[in-house]
């Protein structure tokens, strides 16, 4: 049988309990990666038994052709269920593979073959077969949709008890990385930021956690400049193609903000990881120490000078034929200085 769309995730949710084989392939790895894990979970039931699953890759096949059906022959030490797991990431195996499923189809008693594929072709042999065969699935997981990967980013922020204004969404939807486990990498990371938040995510909070390439360089910019390395700083500016000076300014203007607002807190009493903590949103862990040694050499009065020469520059740079990248540099230098 053949699935793809809504009913392979329908089979994922609910197997059907006469497939003892489903063959997992497609352009999206990602996808293909977690329906393996879906289907092992549902397969073993929640047990905990570290030898009822036996992962193999193409590689073992080719050096030992036996070594699938051994697998799928062995009795689990808990008497449960087993599930043999083959990842094909290369040609080779496949004979090993077709040999196991024969069996299957013959009825012989033995581990839930699970086997991820890759990019295969619809004309594939292996995917023929699979779809032929009565005990056994193929399911296919193309490229999703900006609808699929937002309903999966909700999915997961509920979890989280995290919502997201209906704009949010949208960008979420455009920025999310389309390999799955990235994709979750950073809707986890927006779980972690929005803990103990009541008010849904809005884009200000998308715009600060989810960095494109191009904002993570703008990053790595300000960064340098703010901790008085004026040299980095420029370099990181000048590799950014296209470079839009306002936005340079802004980025900086944005970090001063949030080092304004944490130092107040730490004028007022508070430690720099409390400071830091009291930041909506919060400061990323990663990002945590770096933040503290920024809070311990700014002082207020030094970052309310280098916001000064941020907003002329800003002003400057937004009049007619203006070089906005320089006046950037510049003002990147100015901040340097101030930290130095």
């Amino acid at each position: 049988m053949k699935l793809a769309g809504v009913a392979a995730r329908r089979f994922l949710d609910k197997p059907d309990p006469a497939v003892h084989a489903v063959l997992l392939y497609g352009p999206n790895r990602g996808l293909s990666g977690e329906a393996a894990k879906a289907l092992t979970g549902k397969a073993l039931h929640g047990a905990d038994d570290p030898f009822a699953l036996t992962r193999l890759s193409d590689e073992d096949l080719r050096k030992d052709k036996a070594r699938l059906a051994d697998a799928l022959a062995a009795q689990s030490l808990l008497g449960g269920n087993r599930i043999a797991w083959v990842r094909l990431d290369a040609a080779g195996g496949e004979d090993a593979i077709l040999a196991a499923l024969a069996e299957i189809e013959a009825g012989a008693p033995g581990a839930f073959l699970i086997v991820e594929a890759g990019d295969l072709g619809g004309g594939a042999k292996l995917v023929k077969t699979f779809e032929a065969a009565k005990a056994a699935a193929a399911l296919a997981f193309y490229e999703e949709t900006e609808a699929e990967r937002l309903a999966f980013a909700r999915e997961l922020l509920a979890a989280e008890h995290v919502t997201l204004t209906r704009d949010a969404g949208e960008l979420l939807a455009a920025r999310l990385p389309e390999e799955r486990g990235l994709a979750r990498q950073e809707i986890l990371k927006l779980a972690a930021y929005a803990h103990g938040q009541a008010d849904p995510l809005d884009t200000d909070d998308l715009a600060a956690l989810l960095p494109d390439d191009a904002e993570g360089a703008l990053d790595e910019a300000a960064a340098a400049a703010l901790e008085g390395r004026a040299g980095a700083g420029i370099e990181a500016l000048a590799r950014i193609d296209g470079l839009s000076g306002v936005s340079a300014l802004k980025t900086m203007e944005r970090k001063l903000l949030r080092l304004l607002e944490a130092r107040a807190l730490m004028d007022g009493g508070l430690s720099p990881t409390d400071a830091a903590a009291k930041l909506r949103p919060p400061v990323f862990w990663k990002e945590r120490d770096a933040f503290q040694a920024l809070l311990r050499a700014w002082n207020e009065a030094r970052l309310l000078r280098a916001l000064d020469a941020l907003w002329k520059a800003e002003i400057a740079a937004k009049q007619a034929a203006s070089p906005h990248a320089l006046l950037a540099a510049d003002a990147y230098r100015a901040v340097a200085r101030l930290r130095a």
